[in-house]
């Protein structure tokens, strides 16, 4: 019993067992039994009814025991197409220029967009819990440009398109469910679509875009390959059970007399007894049934021609059939027309496609045992997958091992935030001290930690069941902190004696125009300005002393208007063309009453006017802001078609010819260039 494989296909229709043997990786077929659902209990490949379902899985399994002498206590089973759902997610991500790009991080924004994903189905599964079954990287951009491998390199934006699987655990459950009632453990569990593949197209066949469609009664399941790997999963929501609700409408009949008259159709008889709900019996000729259904036949080739078209983007090279559906009239024929393929290229799969299973056993074999064939063949591959529990941060998760499954796997289900994984630098931070270029840069990050039971770890390490995870989340690196006290000299404080008055020393401080305090953090862009009551010529402008008619002196000596001021300075002034004894002597100025202290105040801005410039090649007047701020190229976006947003390539900036940023400050007479690199 050890050597032999059990596995189950439960369908809408029916369920299919075989127990087969692994023979030198050949699939030995000992016996196959199928058992059909007296009442609906399955609805599109997913189990309605537990109780129904079980007792068709008990009477499949005792019939093969019977039949083999043995008993079966483990199975694989198959999860239905119908209950997998894939979905495209492109994740953009800003990165510090300065940092090449590691494999790590390469995985972390993978694994970030998985949990998009992963959310997206949250919010529209109506709170059902969805496994992530396997993902396929489709694209790296690199700033806009599409790129094959990011190790390495270094840029300002990273994009990152995946498709991404995921399978609902309710199916699981029920599935599971059935199993318990016949004392059946899972030893593996697929998927029903990928079992399939396996069988029809192994992995030396996937560099060619084929398409494998295996219709059951329910659903339609579609698998693509393309380019060494599987790309894309769908299914349609018709299949046979379409064809005979059909007949049931045209010739009266209840479901199963109608599943009997399609089946008569594959046979040689040219006249068919059909009884109606009323009871008459007609014999109606084949061609004649064969037509009725012509238009549901039509609906279903163009149903799974359009999904194909939706998951590969054009018709494939060929296309394989399967299931007992594929076997419904005219259906390659329709097929060929939507996808404009020859009918030569699409296949139905027979035993000679079957390379790896001796069928030799069997008296009859159909398209139908494709997907039970292909359960148990997933077993000769070593898929034994199935699902086990670790822990996340104390929280237990709860894995399906569709493939050997890693920490960044664990990480997504336990609803980790995975941005947490990737710190990201502190922003630096740039602006202009009295027309003076400053530039901060920020903290790099400190990266996440990971440990799987104590030991260091990353998300790719490999974990088993009963693993403790531990993941303690990046620490995004610091942003500048820049107050103006920090860059200006605040020690101009005290007073002076000039002419007689005491005038108190000080500094004005301004940001974008705005008078500010010494604590002003200041922010990227600002143009800051600190003025100083500190030069002789300081004193001439506060008090509109003209310097062509007056000279300054101190303690008897004359000075220049550049001559620094300091606490307790006692200067004074006097007309040059007249003698100086009239300077006040230390006496004197101590005297002074305080009232007479001034304090310098900074002229009022003068108004600037609208500047000219010009933008690609046309002219334009810009007007004085209301806030008095300067422009800068950033502004000038406005005065153009160009959407950032939406990127057509790398953006293009010129100022006066060179290269520029956002932040350049723009100035009357400015020649402006902004552009996409492919214009």
């Amino acid at each position: 019993m050890n050597d032999l494989i059990f596995a189950l296909d439960i369908g809408t229709r029916s369920v299919v067992g075989v127990v087969c043997e692994n023979v030198n990786g050949i699939l030995s077929i000992k016996d196959i039994k199928i058992c059909f659902h007296k009442q609906r209990a399955m609805v599109d490949g997913q189990i309605e009814d537990i109780e129904e379902v079980s007792r068709v899985v008990g009477t499949v399994k005792s019939q093969l025991e019977s039949s083999l002498d043995i008993k079966l206590e483990k199975v694989s089973i198959a999860a239905a197409g119908r209950a997998l759902k894939t979905e495209r997610i492109s994740l953009e991500k800003d990165i510090d220029l300065r940092i090449a790009i590691t494999h790590d991080f390469i995985k972390a924004i993978e694994t970030e967009a998985l949990q998009l994903a992963q959310d997206l189905f949250s919010k529209n599964s109506s709170n059902d819990l969805f496994y992530c079954v396997g993902y396929s990287v489709l694209s790296y951009k690199l700033d806009g440009k599409a790129i094959s491998k990011l190790d390495g390199h270094r840029g300002n934006k990273v994009t990152i398109e995946i498709i991404a699987a995921f399978l609902p655990h309710t199916v699981i459950e029920g599935l599971y469910s059935c199993m318990d009632k016949n004392n059946l453990e899972v030893s593996n569990l697929t998927l029903e679509p990928i079992a399939a593949m396996d069988l029809i197209i192994p992995p030396e066949l996937r560099l060619l875009n084929l398409a494998l469609v295996d219709i059951g009664a329910g659903t339609s399941d579609i698998a693509i390959s393309k380019d060494g790997s599987v790309v894309g999963y769908d299914m349609a929501t018709i299949a046979g059970d379409e064809i005979t609700e059909c007949l049931m409408k045209n010739y009266l009949t209840d479901f199963n007399t109608a599943e009997e008259i399609k089946s008569s159709l594959s046979g040689d008889t040219e006249i068919i007894s059909i009884k109606n709900v009323l009871g008459i019996t007609l014999d109606v000729n084949k061609q004649e049934i064969l037509e009725s259904i012509k238009t549901a036949v039509y609906d279903l080739g163009s149903e799974i021609s359009t999904k194909i078209h939706k998951m590969n983007n054009s018709s494939p090279a060929a296309v394989f059939l399967a299931g007992g559906g594929s076997k419904t009239p005219f259906l390659r024929d329709v097929l060929s027309e939507f996808l404009n393929i020859p009918q030569s290229r699409i296949a139905l799969t027979d035993k000679s496609g079957l390379r790896n299973v001796d069928l030799s056993t069997l008296d009859y074999y159909g398209p139908e045992l494709i997907t039970p064939l292909g359960i148990a063949y997933s077993v000769v591959l070593n898929k034994n997958y199935d699902f086990f529990s670790v822990k996340v941060n104390n929280k237990k998760v709860r894995l399906y091992g569709i493939r050997q499954m890693k920490v960044m796997d664990a990480i997504l289900m336990s609803g980790f935030d995975t941005k947490k994984l990737i710190g990201m630098s502190g922003k630096s931070l740039r602006f202009t001290l009295n027309g003076k270029q400053h530039y901060y840069a920020g903290e790099f990050s400190v990266p996440s930690q990971i440990y799987v039971n104590s030991a260091a770890a990353n998300i790719e390490t490999t974990i088993k069941p009963g693993d403790t995870i531990e993941v303690i989340p990046a620490k995004d690196g610091g942003s500048p902190v820049i107050r103006i006290s920090d860059v200006s000299d605040m020690k101009n404080t005290g007073h002076v004696y000039f002419n007689g008055i005491r005038t108190k020393l000080s500094t004005k401080l301004y940001a974008n125009d705005i008078e500010v305090d010494a604590d002003y953090i200041i922010e990227n862009s600002d143009s800051i300005r600190v003025i100083h009551t500190k030069l002789v010529g300081d004193l001439y402008k506060l008090y509109e002393i003209d310097e062509a008619i007056y000279k300054s002196y101190v303690k008897g000596n004359s000075v220049d208007f550049d001559y620094e001021l300091y606490d307790g300075l006692i200067i004074d002034i006097a007309k040059i063309d007249e003698k100086t004894e009239n300077i006040h002597t230390s006496a004197e100025v101590e005297a002074l009453p305080d009232e007479n202290v001034q304090t310098l105040e900074e002229p009022s801005p003068v108004e600037e006017p609208s500047i000219k410039v010009t933008i690609n090649n046309k002219q334009i007047t810009l007007p004085r802001r209301e806030d008095n701020m300067p422009y800068i190229f950033a502004d000038m976006l406005n005065y153009t078609d160009i959407d950032p947003s939406q990127p057509q390539g790398n953006i293009v900036l010129l100022h006066n010819g060179r290269n520029a940023s956002y932040l350049n400050l723009v100035a009357d007479n400015d020649d402006i260039i902004i552009k996409w690199e492919s214009e």
